[in-house]
């Protein structure tokens, strides 16, 4: 079920309720990927208020708060709506699997149209596509297998992985290439995943252990062009046990379509 499409199609239960079978593929060691998980349950919170505003098609920004990394199989969703106007529907959204796993508070909207009046930061100059390596689904940081790497082709430019050869810049910033393995262009949910896939930014100060995401604010500025997007990201401040960290994303045509930040915990 590597398809972005299947792997995060929930099901109507009864009203506000959904279900969804969390796939396998989407996970970075042993853990279902962060924004993955989001993008689940954007998918839900899409459904349900398209039922009274059929053109909030968009989740303009969420919030995940990470209680408990839930397992690869079936789950479940409830949806609840919070407000309902002309330019935006708010929901929250619960993800549970004998238990509360994550929750997010969602602004859904129509998606938004490039305009030459948009202010934006360009993208960077990176090194080709064709010049960087696909990151390898295997990992010998102690992350285990990654499995997400085999459905969300990842190019990492090889100016920013000097972590790889044991000499990591200190600057604490990443950047690289991602597409879907399919093939499928990116959608506005699909963004969700490429703000949260590169490796942790700290890699590159040369902390390399495991950096589970506690809190993750994602905000979705258009639905991307097709073809592989420009991802950059950065350690805006790393202390003894939690970092604060900043992720753009561009697309094919330029555009920033979607920028993060996230919380999380610093495993050394």
């Amino acid at each position: 079920m590597a398809e972005f499409e299947k792997a995060t199609r929930p099901e109507p239960e009864e009203e506000g309720r959904w279900s969804v079978l969390l796939d396998e593929q989407w996970c970075i060691g042993p853990k279902l990927h962060g924004g993955y998980l989001l993008a689940v349950m954007a998918r839900a919170a899409r459904e349900t208020a398209v039922v009274q505003r059929p053109e909030h098609t968009c989740p303009q920004a969420l919030t995940g708060t990470f209680l408990r990394a839930p397992e690869p199989g079936p789950a479940s969703l409830q949806v609840t709506v919070l407000r309902t106007g002309r330019g935006a529907t708010q929901l929250r959204v619960h993800l549970d699997q004998g238990g509360p796993c994550v929750e997010a508070a969602c602004v859904l909207g129509p998606p938004a149209d490039p305009s030459p009046d948009d202010h934006e930061p360009p993208p960077p100059e990176l090194t080709p596509r064709e010049q960087c390596p696909r990151s390898p689904s295997t990992s010998e940081d102690g992350r285990g297998a990654l499995p997400l790497m085999d459905v969300v082709d990842t190019r990492l430019d090889p100016r920013t992985t000097g972590f790889l050869r044991g000499t990591p810049s200190g600057e604490g910033r990443i950047s690289g290439w991602v597409a879907l393995d399919t093939g499928e262009p990116w959608t506005t949910e699909g963004l969700l995943v490429a703000l949260d896939v590169l490796p942790p930014a700290t890699f590159d100060m040369g902390l390399v252990g495991w950096s589970p995401t506690m809190s993750l604010s994602a905000h979705v500025v258009a639905a991307p062009a097709p073809g592989p997007l420009r991802v950059t990201q950065w350690v805006e401040h790393a202390g003894a046990d939690r970092m604060h960290e900043t992720c753009r994303v561009w697309d094919p045509a330029g555009r920033l379509v979607g920028h993060a930040h996230q919380l999380a915990a610093i495993r050394r």
